[in-house]
């Protein structure tokens, strides 16, 4: 199973400045499809799980009360970089306005909450050792498999599954074809189609044997003769 890098704090792991952490709902589906690795570069760096808050200020990562800790920020950003190497990760989603882990925005180095367009150390790093990087703010349905499959389903795919739904609807509708039941009612039919009868059928007058005249030829002859005919004496 492939394996992405995430934000410890994002999986719901204690590892914010205060303490706190920032659960992603969305982990749950991309656990389905994934190994999630969490990694926090700032403890992994060596700064404690409560610190205070740090900033960039002029390419350094300063914290509130001036102290420098570029060196800790540094550090983790190379132990993720060497972990997605270990695991062979290709893919981060890492918690915006970070200053570690900021892929889209980060403070601006006044602690008053003020947010510019900026990437965090460890950010910086990955992207520059070819990591795709992801901040939980983007737009991540495309990571999910089942997503991949709606949105790509094809034409030809929809043509089949409408020729399979109508075609029993079709059957429905055609009548079955039924044999006639007696040869009586097939020349009933023939006739009513314009089809020729077929031999009449004989029949007697006064002990004298006669025959119907067919309704397309001649009258029938017997010994050569028109059956109406007297034989001359």
């Amino acid at each position: 199973m492939e394996k992405i890098l995430v934000s410890a704090c994002l999986c719901g792991m204690k590892t914010r400045f205060d303490g706190k952490d920032n659960p992603f709902p969305f982990l749950e589906r991309l656990k389905k499809h994934y190994e999630i690795v969490p990694f926090c570069p700032e403890i992994e760096g060596g700064l404690p799980e409560k610190r205070e808050p740090c900033e960039m200020v002029n390419n350094a990562i300063l914290t509130e009360s001036g102290k420098d800790v570029t060196k800790n920020f540094v550090e983790g950003a190379k132990k993720a970089v060497s972990l997605c190497h270990f695991f062979g990760i290709k893919i981060a989603i890492l918690k915006d306005r970070s200053p570690s882990c900021g892929s889209r925005t980060i403070h601006d180095g006044s602690f008053k909450n003020n947010v510019i367009d900026g990437l965090g150390v460890t950010a910086r790093a990955l992207i520059a050792d070819g990591i795709k990087v992801y901040a939980e703010t983007d737009a991540l349905d495309f990571l999910v498999p089942e997503e991949k499959k709606k949105k790509g389903m094809t034409k030809s795919k929809h043509a089949a599954k409408r020729s399979f739904d109508k075609k029993p609807h079709e059957e429905s509708e055609k009548k079955p074809f039924r044999k006639a039941k007696s040869p009586a009612k097939r020349t009933y039919k023939k006739k009513e189609d314009g089809f020729k009868e077929g031999k009449p059928a004989r029949k007697s007058f006064g002990g004298k044997k006669a025959f119907s005249k067919k309704p397309y030829g001649k009258p029938r002859r017997s010994s050569g003769k028109p059956f109406n005919q007297k034989t001359p004496k």
